[in-house]
């Protein structure tokens, strides 16, 4: 991220308008999600430019946001809510629901942070005793100048992916948004358009649509899915889904790290259902103006973080290797993969999986600083935990060392680096499609028929170096650099040597493990 930079995460702009007709109704929405470190692209103060430019032109319009505004970036690390509240502030958001990371540091900052904003934070399935924090949730925020009513909903996972205290509970999503659509519809009968405004993931909003009635929109965060019209896509925008009643519900997200702004214009009649619509995601790239007076107050916070990141974190007594990392096993592979399988340690987990061309910098010998932890690590990327079975872990380990993934028959574009709990053999003289010659988990040979969980990069969740499909059943947690960082601090002083997880062999028949 450039230094004048800051993040921005899922947000949306929504426009109601009124139709020449009194039965009908026009609403407007954008959304966008966080910026990366090296990547000119999104970040607040381009937000900013096309809220200011956009909202005078569409004068009904609401500005929600749908959470993880938390960590990722040396603003929050080294500030936490203080600049985040201030730039939200700023750019006049009229509703937020929470995401996961708004709890990883716990109740009492996050209340902290909710009390320095000026507009409403939303849930509908987050139930709290903790006195400050129970004050500033409400479950539903109703707009009476449109008759439209805003529910949200974060996912339950929150529980144990994130660090909220033994006073909050998550209920299930679906569960609590027909609670609340019951009672909104029951006690508030000027609602005549109900939204939900989510942080549980494209998938599961989907399922909300499908397993609910009364909800015309849903505005998600949470599983930084790219839908529209572009490369890379997993969906249309917005993706229609049909509800219990057979209505439509439209469902748009915005990706990751702002680079997109979300926006939807759809029209509705008085039934509140919608029947039109436009709209696309607004790519924010480097020619989209920066906000001058937000890009300069950003430039001016940064100048905390020079000092902030020349800080020491450890110490390694020989230097750790990336120049082989996209050839063979390297030492800051060895040590990038087993930060992954540390970082949430369970019986369950079998090892860690991270591509090579996701260590982006050497580290020589002596004092690590903070500054590098960054530069190794510099996109922002976030830790995911996915199930595979043994017979896809072997598919998968094949396509890496064949270079074709054995699913789709496309080029894996990356060489792979593994925990200590992962060792591979391979033959590179094999044909392609049968170079893997053994794989062991944890000292065992590959159980084909058994689930193992594997820690790994959101990026490669998402299908990111055609490693495997991309998955959309998974939490983005802390970030890469942050695992990374930890773990020095932990082991230090390091002496890492190869330990041979990944080696070539001259055999020529692979021993496909157990459970065939």
């Amino acid at each position: 991220m450039q230094a004048s930079q800051m993040v921005a995460t899922a947000s949306m702009l929504a426009r109601i308008r009124k139709a020449n007709r009194s039965t009908r109704a026009t609403l407007r929405f954008l959304s966008t999600t966080l910026t990366t470190y090296m990547r000119c692209v999104g970040g607040y103060s381009r937000v900013k430019t096309i809220i200011d430019t956009t909202r005078p032109t569409k004068k009904n319009s609401l500005f929600l946001n749908a959470g993880d505004e938390f960590q990722g970036t040396l603003f929050y690390t080294l500030f936490k809510g203080e600049k985040i509240a201030q730039t939200l502030n700023q750019l006049g958001f009229d509703a937020m629901t929470l995401g996961n990371h708004e709890f990883d540091d716990g109740d009492d900052l996050l209340a902290a942070f909710i009390r320095n904003l000026t507009f409403p934070v939303i849930s509908s399935n987050i139930h709290t005793i903790h006195p400050k924090l129970a004050k500033s949730l409400v479950p539903f925020k109703i707009f009476n100048k449109y008759n439209l009513a805003v529910l949200a909903v974060t996912t339950e996972t929150t529980a144990t992916i994130s660090k909220p205290s033994n006073q909050t509970t998550f209920e299930d999503p679906v569960a609590a948004a027909k609670r609340t659509v019951k009672y909104i519809k029951k006690y508030h009968k000027e609602v005549k358009r109900i939204v939900a405004l989510t942080h549980i993931g494209y998938d599961k909003d989907i399922e909300l649509a499908q397993t609910t009635i009364d909800i015309s929109l849903i505005i998600g965060g949470h599983s930084h899915t790219l839908v529209g019209n572009m490369t890379g896509s997993k969906g249309p925008y917005p993706t229609i889904a049909t509800n219990l009643d057979g209505d439509e519900v439209f469902v748009v997200t915005s990706y990751r790290w702002g680079e997109y702004l979300g926006y939807i214009d759809v029209e509705y009649d008085r039934r509140g259902k919608i029947v039109s619509y436009e709209g696309a995601p607004i790519h924010l790239t480097n020619t989209t103006a920066e906000s001058p007076k937000l890009k300069s107050q950003v430039k001016q916070w940064s100048k905390a973080f020079e000092a902030y990141s020349s800080s020491i974190l450890g110490f390694t007594q020989f230097p750790l290797i990336q120049t082989t990392c996209q050839a063979e096993e390297c030492t800051l592979g060895d040590f990038t993969a087993d930060s992954m399988e540390d970082y949430r340690p369970s019986e369950s987990l079998a090892g860690a999986i991270i591509n090579a061309g996701g260590i982006r910098a050497e580290i020589d010998a002596g004092n690590i600083t903070l500054q590098q932890a960054l530069e190794c690590f510099p996109f922002g990327n976030a830790i995911a935990e996915l199930d595979f079975t043994g017979a896809q872990l072997w598919d998968i380990f094949e396509g890496i060392v064949s270079r074709k993934n054995l699913a789709n028959n496309l080029e894996v574009t990356s060489f792979v680096q593994v925990s200590r709990s992962i060792r591979l053999t391979y033959n590179p003289t094999n044909p392609l499609g049968s170079r893997l010659i053994t794989l062991k988990i944890k000292g065992e040979p590959i159980d084909l028929g058994k689930t193992y969980r594997i820690s790994t990069l959101d990026y490669l969740a998402t299908g990111g170096d055609n490693f495997w499909a991309p998955r959309l059943d998974f939490a983005s947690l802390d970030t890469m650099d942050e695992v990374w960082a930890d773990y020095v601090r932990k082991v230090t002083p390091i002496s890492y040597q190869l330990d041979g997880r990944i080696s070539s062999t001259t055999e020529t028949v692979p021993q496909k493990g157990t459970g065939a």
